[in-house]
């Protein structure tokens, strides 16, 4: 089964979206879906990555060099989902 970016969010944003919004992290949009996707997976099979396991995880470039923000993000997403279970 393959998820795409479309998928991600049916019936509303998922919380890597909003995460994603609420942290400003996209800027030109080049690498947006792939990091998206990245971010949603990680957080599918780890509800709590650390900052190292992010990193490991996230291996799509960001020319915008968002990396902060991207983590700062999977972090917020973290909780998002948190609250939502």
């Amino acid at each position: 089964e393959i998820t795409t970016i479309e998928a991600l969010g049916e019936g509303g944003l998922h919380a890597v979206q909003r995460a994603w919004l609420e942290e400003q992290v996209p800027q030109c949009g080049y690498c947006q879906s792939g990091q998206l996707m990245a971010a949603a997976a990680l957080l599918h099979y780890n509800t709590q990555p650390t900052d190292a396991e992010i990193d490991q995880a996230m291996s799509n470039i960001c020319r915008c060099g968002t990396y902060p923000r991207i983590r700062k993000a999977i972090r917020r997403a973290a909780e998002l989902q948190t609250q939502e279970a």
